[in-house]
């Protein structure tokens, strides 16, 4: 079928209306038990996601709270998990990692746990547990109190 002899077909389908003409001139029923709905009501039922209202807030909050997130690089994030690799369980570290509820870095001190592989993440004594790929620089305390092997630094720029 061409596209005329397709559009003649619609337009003669779609605008016979001969079906409702014992309705056509009825007036428009208006309810005693309901109060009018407004047009911007009526116009919110139909648009399109309504039941998403409220993600692209959402949305936007979680980037505003992750744009002072700086990422690593390949090499510092090597440089943590390698860190992590040599570390023991018990050991006090001072590490410094973003905070994605707040949207800031924090410092944390804590004696390591545990560094759960498949998720990626370092679990101290205290139960906080903290993303590898969020932590910013980590150092590790000797039993005499002096900072040893600070690692992974990330250059702002």
């Amino acid at each position: 079928m061409t596209d005329s002899k397709q559009w003649q077909a619609e337009q003669a389908q779609f605008n016979d209306t001969s079906r409702y003409q014992d309705i056509m001139n009825h007036p428009r029923h208006i309810s005693r038990a309901h109060l009018p709905m407004t047009k911007r009501d009526r116009a919110g039922q139909f648009s399109p996601f309504a039941a998403l209202t409220g993600y692209h807030e959402l949305l936007a909050k979680t980037a505003a709270r992750y744009a002072n997130k700086k990422y690593p690089t390949g090499q510092q994030l090597r440089a943590i998990f390698n860190f992590f690799h040599h570390c023991k369980k018990g050991e006090k570290l001072t590490l410094t990692y973003f905070n994605g509820q707040s949207g800031y870095y924090d410092h944390y001190q804590g004696q390591l746990d545990q560094v759960n592989w498949a998720q990626q993440e370092a679990y101290f004594d205290d139960e906080s547990h903290i993303p590898l790929r969020n932590i910013r620089q980590v150092r590790r305390e000797n039993s005499n109190g002096h900072q040893n092997a600070a690692t992974s630094h990330h250059h702002q720029g």
